[in-house]
């Protein structure tokens, strides 16, 4: 169901700083949970949405990833992720054309379901510059702002409402199983969720 996302309030940025106790010194400004369990906090519950947003007007959105039944192929250029893609799509085809966001970072999120009889998927860096978030991840959407001054946005072509999540393909589910298998390590730092 593509309404059944569980969300939360994330930290929004306010006067370019993070809005949290350690504003400037941040090093998540904008991309962390305001609630004390974060991600675990995350529902469907319209009253609880309803309490998080009149407490906190401006809090970003973030979707747990796991809970959601969904799986984000975080797209990071900064950190040649538009390369890594191309690598990994010239190897094993082209992703399905999914539900898609843009990030305030430049990037992309390519959100897909989880597989049936799936019973658990593993968050973990694929290749530089991309990222697998599901169970136990989140994701920041629109329309959060970001500290580059920019907000999230839904891709028009492939908005929520026009374009459900597809199935996540074989060959990413292989590469998050075999990575997650060998313990893979990330090349860099950890900049979102």
């Amino acid at each position: 169901d593509r309404w059944a996302w569980h969300v939360f309030p994330v930290f929004e940025i306010a006067n370019g700083a993070c809005s949290c106790p350690k504003g400037p010194a941040c090093g998540s400004a904008g991309k962390h949970p305001r609630t004390p369990r974060g991600v675990l906090n995350a529902t469907v519950i319209a009253a609880t949405i309803e309490e998080w947003w009149t407490r906190w007007p401006r809090a970003n959105i973030g979707i747990a990833t796991g809970p959601s039944g969904l799986v984000v192929l975080d797209i990071d250029p900064r950190n040649g992720g538009d390369d890594s893609l191309a690598t990994l799509v010239k190897q094993h085809g082209a992703l399905p054309a999914t539900t898609m966001a843009l990030t305030g970072g430049c990037g992309q999120h390519y959100l897909f379901r989880r597989p049936t009889g799936v019973e658990h998927v593993r968050g973990t860096p694929l290749a530089r510059g991309i990222d697998g978030k599901a169970d136990g991840g989140y994701i920041v959407v629109a329309p959060s702002n970001h500290l580059s001054g920019t907000s999230y946005r839904w891709e028009l072509t492939c908005h929520p409402t026009d374009v459900l999540p597809e199935d996540l393909p074989d060959w990413v589910l292989k590469l998050l199983d075999t990575n997650t298998k060998k313990g893979a390590t990330a090349g860099g730092t950890v900049t979102d969720g």
